[in-house]
């Protein structure tokens, strides 16, 4: 997907704006999509001559959307009579554009009784030069798909209807999807891959993508669960992060100011070496850059034999060519003791392994979500079998989550 060339504007009013785009021009929210611009331009032509005693109400009801919809941590600045610049610090790119969006459209409906595309005007803010700003107007439509993706509620049928897989051609989705591999024990492993959709549980628009790999026996389909994952040889792990990130990187944004970024489940044994992390910057089809921006590492097999020093240290190494490091927590009433000291933009737990009845999940959420809470700027449920587990997971303090459909077996044998 291709950017149009930026409109520069320059800021004339609202002198003391300077000093919040001074702030903003040195930060990485430009590059991740996080500051726009939202016009009520509409609003005024509509309005004609009552433009100036109509301007008060609209910036008064505008200035009450506006903190409702953001947190305290986000910014929103008066540029001009028309316009405000918002920048967020909970959410990124299309995400991020959503809460301008639906702050756009509730004001739009309360003065001129709808909100229509045309009238919807917000822009990427994307480099601030002084009192200069390159700025992209924002397709609605794309916004409106990062919404439609976080309603459905069967998680298989979202998996089907994605307008994000669709973007990439059955031909060469078959090409990495399945992929099997003859493990170190003799036994041929297929790896089948899923593209999962992490919603915003305060915004509920589509985040983040995910990529998760189902591996199972090529001779008798058992799936092998992630929590077995840790009797694997290395170099069967090594072989099967490989295979995502290659997976991974048919659906890397080429623009993750206008794309959700990609969330891809790695080995810490696999990244903690330099033949590992060399995968990184060689994803097939993806430019170094495209990972840096686009592509977030999830360690899904960090426990208590971690060495924490080390962990430290890999997680910083990976965070350099990625957009971010995510640790997955073992389900326990422990689970942050293995990566204490670590840094991370997120923290993840996985549920669909658990098997718990919805009452015992409700309860086991709020759990970990207690444990988690502080410790990361996101905090994310996965392998939630349906919707309403979504509501149960915003309940309980998770920031995003994900829905995931059923394998279609379940391994009752260990890696040999």
């Amino acid at each position: 997907m291709s950017r149009a060339p930026a409109d520069i504007t320059r800021i004339t009013a609202a002198a003391d704006a300077a000093s919040v785009l001074e702030r903003l021009a040195g930060s990485d929210r430009l590059e991740r999509g996080a500051v726009f611009i939202v016009s009520v331009e509409a609003i005024r032509e509509r309005s004609g001559d009552r433009w100036d005693k109509k301007r008060d109400d609209v910036w008064g009801y505008l200035g009450r959307k506006l903190n409702e919809y953001l947190s305290y941590q986000d910014i929103h600045h008066r540029l001009s009579e028309t316009e405000v610049l918002v920048a967020m610090t909970t959410e990124d790119g299309v995400a991020a554009q959503a809460v301008g969006m639906k702050v756009l459209e509730d004001v739009l409906e309360f003065f001129l009784g709808a909100a229509e595309r045309k009238d919807i005007r917000i822009r990427a803010v994307n480099r601030i030069d002084g009192p200069y700003l390159a700025c992209n107007d924002i397709d609605p439509e794309a916004i409106a798909t990062a919404r439609a993706t976080a309603r459905h509620s069967d998680p298989e049928r979202a998996q089907a209807v994605s307008p994000y897989r669709s973007l990439v051609s059955a031909e060469a989705e078959r090409e990495r999807n399945p992929v099997s591999f003859v493990a170190s024990n003799g036994q041929k492993l297929q790896i089948d891959y899923a593209l999962e959709h992490v919603v915003s549980l305060r915004h509920g628009v589509t985040a983040v993508l995910r990529v998760e790999p189902t591996v199972a026996f090529h001779a008798t389909g058992e799936v092998i669960p992630p929590r077995k994952f840790l009797k694997l040889a290395d170099e069967d792990m090594h072989a099967i992060d490989r295979a995502t990130l290659a997976f991974g990187g048919l659906f890397m944004p080429e623009d993750a100011r206008l794309q959700p970024p990609l969330i891809l489940p790695a080995s810490f044994r696999t990244l903690a070496g330099r033949k590992g992390r060399q995968l990184l910057i060689n994803v097939p089809g993806a430019s170094p850059e495209q990972v840096r921006q686009g592509a977030m590492i999830e360690f899904v097999d960090v426990d208590r034999g971690t060495p924490n020093g080390r962990l430290v240290e890999v997680a910083s190494l990976v965070g350099r060519v990625t957009r971010g490091v995510l640790a997955r927590l073992q389900p326990t009433r422990d689970a942050l003791s293995p990566v204490a000291g670590a840094r991370f933009n997120g923290l993840t737990v996985d549920f669909a392994d658990l098997g718990l009845p919805d009452a015992k999940l409700e309860a086991f959420m709020r759990l970990m979500a207690h444990q988690m809470r502080g410790k990361a700027p996101a905090l994310i449920a996965q392998g939630l079998g349906e919707r309403l587990h979504l509501e149960m997971a915003d309940a309980a303090g998770f920031t995003h989550a994900a829905t995931r459909g059923v394998p279609k077996t379940v391994s009752r044998r260990d890696v040999a």
